[in-house]
């Protein structure tokens, strides 16, 4: 971090436990390593330290086990302590490489015509049915639709119907419709070792003050 600020990088990137790429060793991304939501937490204290100091901070991109629109939620909103999130971005390896495989692997049984009868039933035996964003995609770019691999239109889905959604779900619970509005008080601990580790009061510390308001 103090290099990264000396040197004004645009950005910088910690990967915690859990996440990885297939490149290295099972155990050295799962066992290796600190888990993402203690590495963030020490992350955070340290660009917190620079800035009191006024120092430059580098935008903050968290790696580590990211597979689903919660966990990336929680990054963001356990990184704004009121000036807007110091993680600006989560990287995603191993569930987006997941998607183009699957992706694939659906691909050649529809060729094959090997594809699982429920599977053909409800959701079609033709590449152009089975991939959900077909449509939405060759109304965006026309003829160019044909240059885009299938197993693209997988990982599109994947990142914008599953992950995206679910996070526009998730953002309107919380009424926050921007990313850069969301912020700790959108979490709580559910375990004393969360709290201890985060700094996120546990549920019982955060509707305490709102149970003394309302009935005030």
């Amino acid at each position: 971090m103090k290099i990264a600020s000396e040197a004004k990088i645009d950005a910088l990137t910690f990967d915690g436990a859990g996440g990885g790429t297939g490149m290295s060793p099972v155990s050295m991304m799962n066992e290796m390593n600190m888990p993402t939501v203690y590495l963030e937490a020490l992350v955070l204290k340290c660009a917190r330290i620079l800035k009191s100091k006024g120092r430059y901070v580098p935008d903050l991109i968290m790696a580590g086990g990211f597979i689903e629109e919660t966990s990336i939620l929680k990054a963001l909103s356990m990184s704004n302590f009121g000036q807007g999130p110091l993680v600006k971005a989560v990287l995603m390896a191993r569930s987006p490489i997941t998607a183009v495989m699957k992706s694939n692997y659906f691909l050649q049984l529809s060729q094959e015509n090997r594809l699982p009868r429920v599977f053909a039933e409800r959701y079609g035996a033709a590449p152009e049915k089975f991939f959900i964003a077909t449509p939405e995609l060759k109304k965006k770019y026309g003829k160019r639709f044909s240059e885009i691999p299938l197993e693209a239109i997988g990982v599109y889905t994947y990142l914008t119907e599953r992950v995206g959604t679910g996070l526009k779900q998730m953002m309107a619970g919380t009424r926050k419709w921007k990313l850069e509005l969301l912020d700790r008080n959108d979490l709580m601990s559910l375990s004393e070792r969360a709290a201890k580790v985060t700094g996120i009061p546990t549920a019982e510390e955060v509707e305490k003050d709102n149970l003394e308001r309302v009935l005030e």
